[in-house]
Formats: structure tokens, sequence, C-alpha cells
């Protein structure tokens, strides 16, 4: 009984052979050790992990400068859709929080706006800056802001240029660099920019006040291809302002579509169209 077992475990392992060396695998000598051995050819053909990444390295702020300038110009105008998520304390002290979908209209650092969808209202919350101006409205919190861009001063909610810094950081010009691990630290004022030299994008920005404290916090993560194009733009975007009286507020974007967009006249003049007071302030009723 126990020799007939013995002949048909060896004619399984004999098929299980034939079946391995018709993919190429080599067999080892001895049975004991045959399936250990194939499973060792297989991670050292497909490997164990993901390769490693090979980054090149940069010397000097001048290389560094040159690198953030090489990803922005190929950036182009492009559109998306995801959802907003805000975390914010007004001036009581009280905490809010809301959520909503939101679409992006980009066509520069210069020129780009952000609707949010709120209350069965697509346009009820706007961010935009468009020829040196910015407003930013929230109808359903009566809020209304607008004002010339980088006028604003500490005041992160009132600049929305700082939205898409991660895209011109190659306007700040690099004083210092510093290296860390497939990256770099670009010292610009009272700004620090972390660049992946693998990708050539920017995944964190720290604006420190003049008290050397954080005053905001970008991270632009989750970089993907956009289709059609050659350059990537991050899916997930995340913003922390540190109010001095009120505290940390938070907002956080998640995309779940980012594409080319051909700008056109007509449309371009109803997305970048400052609202009227006097329909803002009958939407505040």
């Amino acid at each position: 009984m126990a020799k007939k077992q013995n002949q048909k475990s060896k004619l399984v392992l004999t098929k299980v052979g034939i079946k391995y060396q018709k993919f190429g695998i080599p067999l080892c000598g001895t049975t004991s050790f045959y399936v250990l051995c194939s499973i060792f050819y297989v991670l050292f053909v497909t490997g164990c992990g993901p390769p490693k990444r090979s980054c090149p390295a940069l010397a000097d702020a001048v290389e560094g400068q040159k690198f953030l300038a090489d990803y922005a110009a190929k950036v182009k105008p492009l559109r998306a859709t995801g959802s907003c998520t805000l975390n914010y304390i007004n001036e009581k002290g009280e905490k809010f929080t809301q959520s909503f979908p939101i679409r992006i209209w980009y066509i520069d650092s210069g020129k780009f706006c952000i609707y949010g969808d709120v209350f069965f209202n697509p346009r009820g919350v706007c961010f935009a800056v468009s020829d040196e101006k910015y407003w930013v409205y929230a109808k359903p919190m009566g809020i209304s802001v607008k004002g010339a861009v980088n006028s604003a001063g500490d005041d992160y909610f009132s600049n929305p240029a700082l939205l898409v810094d991660f895209l011109r950081a190659e306007d700040s010009e690099c004083e210092k660099i510093a290296f860390t691990k497939n990256g770099i630290v670009c010292q610009a004022g009272q700004k620090q920019i972390f660049i992946d030299t693998c990708t050539g994008t920017v995944n964190k920005i720290i604006y420190v006040g003049q008290n050397s404290k954080p005053l905001l916090v970008i991270d632009a993560e989750k970089y993907e291809k956009v289709s059609d194009s050659d350059f990537l733009f991050p899916c997930s975007l995340g913003y922390e302002y540190y109010d001095k009286k009120n505290g940390k507020n938070r907002m956080e974007i998640k995309l779940d579509s980012v594409k080319l967009w051909h700008p056109e006249e007509q449309q371009t003049k109803a997305l970048f169209t400052p609202p009227v007071e006097n329909e803002f302030k009958e939407s505040k009723k």
C-alpha cells in the first residue's frame, strides 16, 4: 500500500515537473527542495518588490531651479473633478466640517478657478484667480472676499493663488539646497519646497511665518500622468493653515478625473467673471 502511494506521489511530482519545465523553470536535484527552488527562481526572475528608483543628482540651487522650471513648462490647461473637505474654525471658535463636489478649470498659475457644489448650487463656493485679482465666496455661509493677488499677506484663505503653488514653484528663487533621499529641499525666503527628483514634482511646500513656525503647509501627493500629455498632476492635495486666533484649518482635495482642457472664449468668460455684488447679496438672504 505504501509502495503504491509512493509511486503515485512520484507520478504527481513528475507531472508538475513537466509543467514547470514547459515554462523554463529548472528543477533542483532533490524533490525535497523542488518547490522551494521553484519559488526562489520565480522571485529571482520577477523580483520581490518594486524596482529601485533612479533619481538624478542635483548639484546646486541653479540646477534645482531648472528642475522646477522644466516641470512647469510641461503643464498644460486642464480640467478636473473631485471632492473637497473643509475643516475650519470661525471667529467664535466654533468648528465646522463641510464636504462637497468640486470642478477645477486651470489655464495657468495666474488664471484658474475652483467651483464647489453646495446645497444643490453648482457654484455655491468659488476660489478664483484671474488678471492678478482673486475672489472667494461661499454663498451658504455669506462669505465674500476679493482683492489683488499676493496682497493678502499671511491670510491664506484670502489668497487662493497659493492653491496651485506646487505648479508654479519655479517662480521662487532657490537660495539654498538641502539634499534628502530621492529629493531636495529648496529654501526660498520663508518658503521650503520639497522636490522629488525622480518625478520632477513638488511634494510639499511649507510657508514659515515671522516666528519661524509653519503658517501654511501644502501636500501634493499621488501624482498621475494626465491623459494625452507628458506631465504629472497630483490627485491628492492637502492644505493646513495655522490661524493665530482660531487655530488650525484644513482643506483636502481628492481628484478622480484630470484631463487636458482646450479653453474656449465664451466658456472662459463665464468661468472667470466675478459675481455681481447685488446677485451675491440676494443669495445671502
